[in-house]
């Protein structure tokens, strides 16, 4: 049978690990970028705050007002991704997942004239 110190010692820990994780989950909050990007393609690069390349980033093509999942992907180790583009659309809604970063979810708009073939996704740092 466990003394009274261990038992006093368990529940601390159990109660400091609840806060963390409650904490850490409060942290992250999903970031809207509600601008259209414009880009040639339904392509680009997710870098992180410092500029450095975001490796196995989920991105997902959405319906509209990102209803539901349509395609997925994930950033190769150059943080690119890239989806081919379908007939007759022209608004993508992208979100890009991973678990130390805040979801970003963005709007891109296919233009022929737009200055940059693909954009630049910068999630947060949040969880």
């Amino acid at each position: 049978m466990p003394d009274n110190r261990s038992v006093h010692r368990a529940v601390a820990i159990a109660v400091i690990c609840a806060f963390f994780v409650s904490s850490a989950k409060a942290v992250r909050e999903l970031v809207t970028i509600e601008e259209l990007q414009p880009a040639q393609q339904v392509e680009g690069v997710v870098l992180d705050p410092s500029g450095a390349p975001i490796p196995s980033m989920t991105v997902t093509d959405r319906s509209e007002e990102w209803a539901a999942v349509l395609r997925s992907t994930t950033t190769d180790s150059n943080g690119r991704f890239r989806f081919s583009s379908q007939r007759g659309k022209s608004v993508y809604y992208l979100r890009f997942d991973n678990a130390l970063f805040n979801p970003l979810q963005l709007r891109l708009k296919l233009d022929k004239k737009a200055p940059q073939r693909a954009i630049t996704a910068r999630p947060e740092i949040g969880g």
